[in-house]
């Protein structure tokens, strides 16, 4: 069965190019089922064609994308959002576990939201990612955001000023909270990509991500941080001195 999906976009050109792109690559998998100028359209073409896919503009004249959000108590299909800004929501919709194309929209780039998607309708979650998107907008405070981190049952929600230090795991990475440890299918260097933006979080060696706020002493003879959870985390000297490394933590 083929993915129903509605392009939402005020501009004409730009879903005619995304509804050509999607019939060149996923004729078999993808049907445009309606294309829409603006969100109130988008609110009774969702009602009567029910998709499993929103390609959602997120400026646009009167309400933009993100105001559809807040139509919906549940939404019950997916969204790639679409902008031609780089900007702060950007961050949030990447902490959010959605996924989001950049303006000129390539094939790429393309593939790789779909086949994001293909991996978010097989584990089919019950994570109201939306909700979390919205609050992560709303909340400026990066420390206090949440970041919906992939798992092989679904997604974790953890709080980013809860987490003391991130590790390497083969391809996965486990994140040490203060509550709990979390085993993540996201890369190491996916997830440093994700935190290193946050106040706090340094890298120290090529496996280890930490959060500064959690740094109990530094251990000269051993080269090695001691954490509040009593955990001991190796420090590269080939990336820092011990000069070095007192200015990046108390900086």
């Amino acid at each position: 069965m083929k993915i129903k999906a509605i392009i939402v976009d005020d501009e004409s050109h730009a879903r005619s190019f995304l509804k050509k792109l999607c019939n060149h690559l996923y004729d078999d998998k993808i049907e445009i089922v309606d294309e829409c100028n603006s969100v109130s359209n988008a609110l009774i073409s969702i009602k009567k064609n029910r998709p499993d896919l929103v390609f959602l503009d997120i400026q646009m004249p009167d309400e933009n994308g993100f105001d559809l959000l807040s139509y919906f108590d549940t939404i019950s299909f997916e969204i790639i959002f679409t902008t031609a800004h780089k900007q702060y929501a950007i961050e949030a919709i990447r902490n959010s576990a959605l996924d989001y194309l950049l303006k000129p929209i390539n094939a790429k780039d393309l593939k790789s939201a779909i086949g994001r998607l293909d991996l978010v309708l097989e584990k089919k979650d019950n994570l109201n990612r939306y909700q979390l998107l919205s609050e992560n907008i709303a909340n400026p405070s990066t420390e206090k955001q949440q970041i919906a981190f992939p798992t092989k049952a679904g997604f974790d929600v953890i709080q980013v000023g809860k987490i003391i230090f991130c590790q390497s795991d083969g391809s996965y990475t486990l994140i040490h909270t203060t509550d709990k440890k979390h085993h993540t299918s996201k890369s190491f260097k996916e997830t440093c990509e994700l935190l290193q933006s946050a106040p706090n979080f340094l890298k120290v060696q090529r496996s280890y991500l930490i959060n500064r706020q959690y740094v109990e002493n530094f251990k000269t003879d051993e080269f090695v941080l001691e954490m509040s959870s009593g955990d001991k985390i190796p420090v590269s000297d080939k990336s820092f001195n011990k000069k070095e490394l007192i200015d990046a933590i108390t900086k």
